[in-house]
């Protein structure tokens, strides 16, 4: 007899684990670290020493880094997109928003908004992840 389920099963597993291992690789982010300034126009997502510290990326199961964001505000917990690093954007909007660290103090973190230029997809990240194009 077959299963009709069966073949349905991988993917769900497989994002389920990807999910998981992108949650587990990034801290919850929050206040503190320096601020990266970012010029309007073309930058590259990085996951720098401050992104990373801030629980910004993380790494998806097969190994590759990934920057989290949201796609309707900047936030730094609660992400709802990633994005492969070394990927040149282009910067459409940047805002300073009120942020609350891991300890409870509250700081203003520059995050911008982008979009990749290869698929056009968008979303806010913070600015700690994003570095000048070379």
């Amino acid at each position: 007899m077959k299963r009709p389920y069966a073949n349905r099963k991988f993917p769900v597993y497989l994002l389920f684990w990807l999910g998981t291992a992108v949650t587990l690789t990034a801290c919850f982010g929050g206040g503190g670290g320096e601020e990266q300034p970012v010029a309007a126009g073309q930058t590259v997502l990085t996951c720098s020493e401050v992104c990373a510290q801030q629980g910004q990326c993380g790494q998806a199961v097969d190994g590759r880094p990934l920057i989290l964001g949201r796609h309707d505000r900047p936030e730094t917990r609660e992400h709802t997109i990633v994005f492969n690093v070394d990927l040149p954007v282009t910067v459409l909007e940047t805002r300073d928003q009120t942020i609350q660290s891991v300890d409870g103090q509250f700081a203003m973190q520059p995050f911008s908004l982008v979009i990749l230029n290869d698929n056009g997809q968008q979303g806010w990240v913070a600015n700690w992840c994003l570095a000048a194009a070379p």
